[in-house]
């Protein structure tokens, strides 16, 4: 059945006039009567009542109209949707953790918009606990972040182990300090992200600190990085981070600590589509310099919770 022929025949039956139907097909009077007339042929009934005064439909016509309409509005939308999904045949969804947005966030759109123009690149900030179940829904096919502490069917492959520091206030002792040993940040009282927003990395993080010997004084908990720092600058205690999440605050300097570096990571499904496996390359080159990659396990390394 010839979808011209459906909309010739809605038209008209809308018009109840071939002359006004002919104007809003774009077609001249003759040739939607010609169609009209080959799908009565090819339907076998009558579809209007044909005077010189006027047409009107017949009871066939009637009862036809509703089921060409959802015809012609179903294939409206099955064209739409094509158009839609070749317009998105190259969109890319990378998320990242507020602890991975303002390092990498900038320099791998502005890379991706100069050398794969034709990738249209959708970024937001995902938090800890939304990783695994966005990459799952497929929301995302790329998180840059930071280690799950947790085994999941995802890719996690190490970029980088960057510097971590800790947040004092500005008259706090350690701060006349350049940097600072491991051993005297764990000696202090800490300030952690609740535990409800990054459980794994929580656990994990407070294991690496126990298996180097110390016991981790936490005396608040914040729901937020920005919340985590205020509190620094209110004299309550210390907060640890990456060095790439530091941002100046008033009353707070950071101070790098040795020995205690943080993974930055992609996190991605075991199959990629072509567009989404060229900008994980792109992330790799743009800021891997780690020598492992992909589901490693993690060095005696203390990461995650804090900078989250």
């Amino acid at each position: 059945m010839d979808l011209a022929h459906l909309r010739a025949f809605v038209t008209v039956a809308e018009e109840l006039h071939f002359g006004r139907a002919a104007l809003r097909l774009g077609l001249s009077q003759p040739q939607v009567s010609r169609q009209v007339r080959a799908l009565e042929d090819e339907l076998r009934v009558e579809l209007f009542v044909r005077t010189p005064r006027r047409t009107e439909l017949t009871d066939a016509g009637r009862m036809l109209l509703t089921d060409a309409r959802d015809a012609l509005d179903a294939t409206g939308r099955i064209s739409a949707r094509a158009t839609l999904a070749r317009r998105h045949a190259g969109r890319v969804a990378v998320a990242f953790l507020s602890s991975t947005l303002g390092a990498y966030l900038p320099r791998l759109v502005a890379a991706a918009g100069e050398r794969h123009p034709q990738i249209e690149l959708a970024v937001s900030q995902i938090t800890f606990l939304e990783i695994l179940p966005a990459l799952r829904r497929g929301d995302v096919q790329l998180v840059v972040g930071r280690h799950l502490w947790q085994e999941s069917e995802m890719v996690e492959t190490t970029l980088r182990y960057e510097p971590s520091v800790v947040a004092l206030p500005a008259a706090h002792p350690l701060a006349a300090r350049e940097r600072i040993s491991f051993e005297a940040f764990a000696a202090e009282p800490m300030i952690a992200l609740q535990r409800s927003l990054v459980p794994s990395a929580y656990d994990g993080q407070l294991a690496a600190i126990r298996e180097r010997g110390f016991e981790p004084q936490i005396v608040q908990h914040a729901r937020s990085p920005s919340e985590a720092v205020a509190l620094v600058a209110a004299g309550v205690g210390v907060y640890r981070l990456p060095q790439s999440a530091a941002t100046p605050h008033p009353g707070v300097v950071y101070r790098e600590i040795d020995d205690a570096a943080m993974r930055l990571v992609l996190i991605h499904p075991p199959l990629l589509s072509g567009p989404a496996r060229t900008i994980a390359a792109l992330a790799v080159e743009l800021f891997g310099d780690a020598p492992r990659v992909s589901n490693d396990s993690a060095p005696p390394l203390v990461t995650g919770a804090r900078s989250l």
